[in-house]
C-alpha cells in the first residue's frame, strides 16, 4: 500500500514496545505473587482476635481467653523455630486455656512413621489452666499408642478425645471436651459431656469442623473449636478458597460458622502444606468467651433446620 505524502507512518515499533511493557509488568506481577505466596505469607503468622457470645456463660468466665494452636504438621511442614513463633504469638494473647486441634505430626509418603521427637516442642507455651488438645487425621499415620505416650511423657499438652475437663471458677463450672478424628479416630460425643449437667456452658474441640453439621441432635454444645482445612491455603481475594478439604466445601473454609447443630469456629492454621499459601496467611486464634443474655445465642436457636 502507498503511503501518501505527509501521512504519519505506522506506529508498529510504538504498538511493540508498549506490548512488550504490559508483558513485562504482567510477568513481574506473577513472579511477585509467586514470591509472596512461597516465602512472605506461609511464614507470617497472624493472630485473629474474636469474642464469641455464649448463651448464660457463667459471670466468673466473661471474658475467658483461649488460645488455638492447630495443624502444626510437625516435621513435615514446618520446623521447630516456626512452632515456637507460633507458640509465642499465643503467649501474646496472655490465654487462659491453649487448645491444641490435631495434626501436631505428620511425615511424607513412604517415610517410615517414627514418632516425632516432641520433647522441648511445647515446652514455652504459657497458659493458666494448661494446654488441652485433640488429634487429627494425620497424627493417625503413625502409632496410636506411641504416639499418645510420646504426648503425655514429653508434652504438657493433655489429650481429651472423647472426655471432658471441668473448670471452676468463683463456684462456677465450664467444660472443655473433646472429640475424636471425624475421618480416622473414635468419635464418641456421648462420652465427651457425660455427666455434665445441661445448663453447664460446653467447648468442643474437633480437629474436622464438618462435625458441626453431624453432631448428633442430642449432644449439647455451646461452641465448636476446630482447624484441619488452612483455610483453604489458596484463596482469591474475596475470601472463597480455590480447594476446601471438607465435605461442604467453603462452608467451613475459616472463621466463625453456624453448623446444623452448633457454631464452629474454624482457625487457618499453623502450617502450610507444600509451604504455599495465598490470601491465607497461617494464623493463631485468640477466642474470648463473653456472656450472652440474647437468646439468639441459646444452643436451641441456633442449630439450623434439616
Amino acid at each position: 500500500m502507498q503511503r501518501i505524502e505527509g501521512e504519519a507512518p505506522p506506529e508498529t515499533g510504538t504498538r511493540t514496545g508498549a506490548v512488550l511493557l504490559t508483558a513485562v509488568g504482567i510477568a513481574a506481577c506473577l513472579v511477585g505473587l509467586a514470591v509472596d505466596s512461597r516465602f512472605i505469607e506461609p511464614r507470617r503468622i497472624c493472630l485473629e482476635r474474636i469474642d464469641i457470645p455464649i448463651w448464660n456463660l457463667p459471670v466468673a468466665f466473661d471474658g475467658y481467653r483461649i488460645a488455638i494452636v492447630s495443624d502444626l504438621h510437625y516435621p513435615r511442614w514446618t520446623t521447630r523455630e516456626f512452632i515456637h513463633r507460633g507458640l509465642a504469638v499465643a503467649n501474646g494473647f496472655q490465654p487462659d486455656l491453649i487448645a491444641v486441634l490435631g495434626d501436631v505430626c505428620d511425615l511424607g509418603f513412604n517415610e517410615p512413621a517414627e514418632i516425632p521427637i516432641l520433647a522441648g516442642l511445647f515446652d514455652s507455651a504459657c497458659a493458666t489452666d494448661g494446654l488441652v488438645g485433640v488429634l487429627g487425621n494425620n497424627d493417625h499415620r503413625f502409632d496410636m499408642q506411641q504416639l499418645r505416650r510420646e504426648f503425655a511423657v514429653h508434652t504438657p499438652i493433655r489429650l481429651i478425645e472423647n472426655t471432658s475437663i471441668c473448670l471452676a471458677r468463683g463456684g462456677e463450672m465450664l467444660v472443655i471436651g473433646g472429640i475424636g478424628d471425624l475421618a480416622h479416630g473414635l468419635v464418641a460425643p456421648e462420652r465427651t459431656f457425660l455427666g455434665v449437667p445441661p445448663h453447664v456452658s460446653r467447648v468442643l474441640l474437633s480437629h474436622n469442623p464438618d462435625m458441626a453439621d453431624q453432631m448428633p441432635a442430642n449432644i449439647q454444645v455451646d461452641i465448636q473449636l476446630s482447624g484441619h482445612t488452612h483455610g483453604g491455603q489458596i484463596c482469591l481475594p474475596f475470601g472463597r478458597a480455590i480447594v476446601v478439604p471438607s465435605r461442604y466445601g467453603n462452608k467451613f473454609r475459616a472463621g466463625l460458622v453456624r453448623g446444623k447443630r452448633n457454631r464452629v469456629y474454624i482457625s487457618r492454621g499453623v502450617a502450610s502444606s507444600h509451604h504455599i499459601r495465598f490470601c491465607c496467611p497461617p494464623e493463631v486464634s485468640g477466642i474470648t468467651l463473653r456472656r450472652s443474655t440474647d437468646l439468639r445465642h441459646a444452643r436451641w436457636n441456633l442449630a439450623e433446620s434439616e
